[in-house]
């Protein structure tokens, strides 16, 4: 008769399932979330119940010394228990993946919760009185309880099989491998869901209390530190999707394993701090509520922490109450912490750290006062606020008993240990600071091993890109043998960081030997960015860039040695002298030691420096400073000359002696190209021109052609800003 009802719902959910899709045109999928919310709230009523097989002990027979006649506490047979008792661990673990599975669309989730799930219903329907029995301790069809789970059974039958229709109308060939993957996934996870009493069931007791560090209290810290770095170790190359599927399944593993045991009492509220997690961590992941996330992630990870090293656990580390204990705390410590590395949620700022303060400040408060208000009926104690279990393990008892404020009103005594709480509330906000900067410092050298591997797997697909490019050529030979008289930028587009903006879009130019070069924009406009991509200081977006057909990409090392570049900022080392840093860029640039010297005397006379060479940089003006860059700019006699606002500052004698060194440079054969803002000065040393306006490329003119039509460069360049002005206003 069982059987008959529950294949009679199971089918009618189905049946209804496949009209609302036909007649209705409701996708399936909404449908499958609906039930599966359903399930959800059906399944929460076997977790306010409680089981009479979490009191079965030691079906292995494995605890000989203990008082406890095993045999006594067995409903049924030591095989029949066991079964039962892995049949209700694989009964919880398919009910979430059938709960999450129509939110993520999942191969090994679609088969958990088609196959498998449907597989352990029909276990369970065929084993009902059996579940029963393991419920309630009788056979008692007719109660609350055995209701509940056959609307649960035919819930699970009817998910399931319309999975099972979903995943073989796509895949009707399911693989004998696709099955052993999905079944390992399966045996994972439901590690997170084995039910507390297991341990007791099986094993009885494990004959040490987990406390004062001793062996197995130093063994929960390692593997509950263990767990967590495995954890993000295996999901870390995953895909977003499956990232955010594991962590929705931790929460709601600990959602159900902390009300799977019935809490009784004023005691049994959830408003520990690691409780009150527990229910956020559910709110945080289903609404995706930021501020409950953070809250957790600063506050209940420090307080899940400090639990875990100083437990209050008092009974045996297989019982119940025991694995209850460390489940709970795991969860609390290890979500928040995964969530972020695995970018479920966004890394925090200290804005978010702060907010989280003052969440955990009334929280703290409120918990103080509801303390005081519910002692007068139980003795409760929901943050350590009350008892002396941290005092007593800190020998500072005295603080909490010695320092006592109360007061009674309408009958009700108020009893609060003022100094022993405020050193706490005080401690914990100290150790929240202290929490983010460690969260910082490991995110942050996380983020940057991440980056450098990045970075190495690059430069090894470059390397390997070069060698195909240059077809069994020399490596030090250019890439573009048709581009080693030129500078040569294509399409060049640059953003930084995460921004969706470019600072430089879609640039191309060819730059040619002899030609003094002058790249015209206001400030901002994109010329620094564009030349500190060209000389290598940083990376390209978007297309590439070549010097004398070496690419910078590629080939930056042998690009870099043809260049010599004045920085729009001379970042120079002051402790050395004029002499010593030019020494130094000489041995960078392989100069030959047999014309150091007489480079080196041509430079200093042309510039005037010869007699602060030996002086130590620091004491040199701005004027000086440049003339030194300019040197150590030229001294390896580069083919391309690169400036970034070079005259920024310097008196008229300087800037003449520059601009006369440019046009010399130009007139060897070499290409000198510089930035600047200031029009007068391009109009009257360069060639060509260049303007770039909001990292656009407005116009490439060559100058005497500027000076033959008698343009005014000043009136060009303007009318080129208006209209790129205009262009954005309409936009």
């Amino acid at each position: 008769m069982i059987y008959l009802i529950i294949l009679a719902l199971s089918s009618s959910l189905i049946w209804i399932t496949w009209m609302l899709n036909k007649k209705k045109n409701i996708l399936i999928n909404k449908i499958l979330k609906v039930l599966s919310i359903l399930l959800f709230t059906i399944y929460m009523g076997r977790l306010f119940s409680e089981d009479s097989i979490r009191l079965t002990f030691n079906l292995f027979l494995t605890d000989i010394e203990t008082p406890i006649n095993a045999y006594d506490t067995w409903l049924s047979g030591a095989f029949m228990s066991i079964f039962m008792v892995f049949l209700k661990w694989a009964s919880i673990s398919s009910i979430v993946f059938l709960i999450l599975s129509p939110f993520f669309k999942l191969k090994n989730v679609t088969i958990i919760a088609s196959v498998f799930a449907f597989s352990i219903a029909l276990f369970n329907l065929i084993f009902f009185k059996e579940n029963v029995l393991m419920f309630s301790g009788e056979v008692n069809l007719l109660s609350y309880r055995s209701i509940q789970f056959l609307i649960e059974i035919a819930l699970v039958i009817a998910i399931s099989t319309i999975n099972i229709y979903n995943y073989y109308k796509k895949n009707p060939l399911l693989k004998a491998k696709e099955i052993l993957k999905a079944l390992a996934v399966f045996l994972i996870a439901s590690i997170a869901l084995m039910p507390q009493a297991t341990l007791y069931n099986l094993f009885g007791n494990y004959g040490e209390i987990p406390e004062e560090f001793n062996f197995t209290h130093i063994l929960i810290i390692v593997v509950t530190i263990l767990f967590t770095v495995i954890s993000y170790l295996v999901m870390r190359k995953k895909d977003q999707i499956q990232k955010d599927f594991f962590i929705t399944f931790i929460v709601f593993a600990a959602f159900f394993q902390y009300f799977s045991y019935r809490q009784h009492g004023l005691s049994g509220l959830p408003l520990h701090l690691c409780n009150t997690a527990i229910i956020l961590m559910m709110f945080s992941i289903v609404f995706r509520l930021k501020g409950f996330f953070y809250f957790n992630y600063f506050a209940n990870v420090l307080g899940a922490m400090m639990a875990i090293l100083l437990p209050d656990i008092s009974s045996d580390l297989f019982s119940e109450g025991a694995v209850r204990y460390l489940f709970n705390h795991w969860f609390v410590f290890a979500w928040p912490i995964l969530a972020v590395a695995l970018n479920t949620f966004k890394k925090p700022t200290l804005k978010d750290m702060n907010k989280a303060i003052v969440v955990f400040s009334a929280y703290f408060i409120a918990i103080l006062f509801v303390n005081a208000w519910l002692n007068n009926y139980q003795s409760v104690d929901y943050f350590f606020v009350y008892r002396n279990h941290i005092t007593d393990m800190l020998g500072a008892t005295g603080i909490q008993y010695n320092n006592v404020l109360s007061f009674e009103w309408k009958g009700l005594t108020f009893i609060f240990y003022w100094l022993y709480q405020l050193l706490f509330y005080l401690g914990f906000i100290f150790l929240m600071f202290m929490s983010w900067y460690v969260y910082d410092g490991v995110f942050g050298f996380a983020s940057n091993q991440r980056k450098l591997k990045a970075k190495q797997k690059q430069i090894r697909l470059d390397e390997c890109n070069l060698h195909e490019l240059l077809e069994g050529r020399n490596p030090s030979e250019p890439i573009n043998l048709g581009g080693i008289d030129m500078i040569k930028i294509s399409h060049f587009s640059k953003k930084y960081g995460n921004s969706e903006r470019y600072a430089v879009k879609d640039f191309s130019l060819e730059v040619h030997k002899g030609e003094v070069f002058g790249f015209l924009g206001h400030n901002g406009a994109g010329k620094s960015t564009t030349i500190k991509s060209l000389v290598g200081i940083q990376s390209i977006t978007e297309g590439e860039m070549e010097i004398c057909g070496y690419s910078i990409k590629t080939q930056g090392l042998e690009a870099k040695l043809q260049i010599g570049y004045v920085s729009d900022n001379h970042a120079l080392y002051e402790k050395l002298t004029g002499r010593e840093y030019i020494q130094y860029v000489e041995d960078l640039y392989k100069v030959d030691p047999e014309v150091r010297e007489e480079r080196l005397a041509k430079l200093l006379d042309k510039f005037n420096l010869a007699y602060a060479i030996d002086q130590e940089i620091k004491s040199y003006s701005h004027g000086m400073k440049q003339k030194l860059v300019v040197i150590a700019a030229l001294i390896h006699e580069p083919p391309v000359w690169i400036l970034d606002e070079p005259l920024t500052g310097l008196d008229p004698t300087s800037a003449y002696q520059i601009k006369e060194s440019m046009r010399e440079h130009a007139k060897k054969g070499n290409i000198v190209f510089f930035s600047s803002h200031v029009i007068e000065v391009v109009e009257k040393i360069c060639d060509k021109i260049a303007i770039i306006t909001n990292g656009t490329l407005q116009g490439v003119y060559d100058m005497n052609d500027i000076r033959k039509n008698k343009i005014s460069l000043e009136e060009l360049y303007m009318s080129k800003i208006n209209k790129d002005r205009a262009s954005h206003k309409d936009a």
